[in-house]
């Protein structure tokens, strides 16, 4: 069986760009359930402000920044899956990967992963960050 390198690159480029949208729509449904525009028992919701707020609790009480960055971790990953669909429907159309628009998705998608190492070392939450680097589980 012959594995064909542009299918499985465009697979791939499909599977990032699921995951960034679940992700993000989790996290925007989130969002606006805690501005009140879906009602508070919305089941498909992240509950990822709340881990956001107790991270940056540390250092102040104020809403402000835990909304901030929330945002702004939204905003990303609407970019990032806007990127992928762009370098995925480009790569399409030329029936071959389209460096640029991939790279341009992937300097963005690494981008944020780097926001979220650097996130975690300044609020010490080594126990998030390494549970996003995928470690294997204590008992493996």
């Amino acid at each position: 069986m012959e594995v064909h390198l542009f299918a499985l690159k465009l697979g791939l480029l499909t599977f990032w760009g699921l995951w960034f949208s679940v992700v993000f729509l989790t996290n925007l449904f989130d969002g606006f359930r805690l501005l009140g525009i879906f009602p508070i028992t919305w089941k498909v919701a992240s509950q990822n402000f709340q881990l956001v707020a107790k991270a940056t609790a540390r250092y102040v009480s104020s809403i402000w920044l835990p909304a901030c960055l929330f945002s702004g971790v939204i905003v990303w990953q609407l970019l990032a899956v806007t990127l992928l669909g762009w370098a995925l429907m480009a790569s399409l159309r030329e029936g071959y990967i389209d460096g640029p628009a991939v790279n341009a998705t992937f300097v963005c998608d690494l981008g944020l992963g780097a926001a979220f190492v650097i996130a975690d070392e300044i609020f010490k939450q080594y126990d998030t960050q390494r549970f996003m680097c995928f470690s294997l589980p204590p008992n493996f």
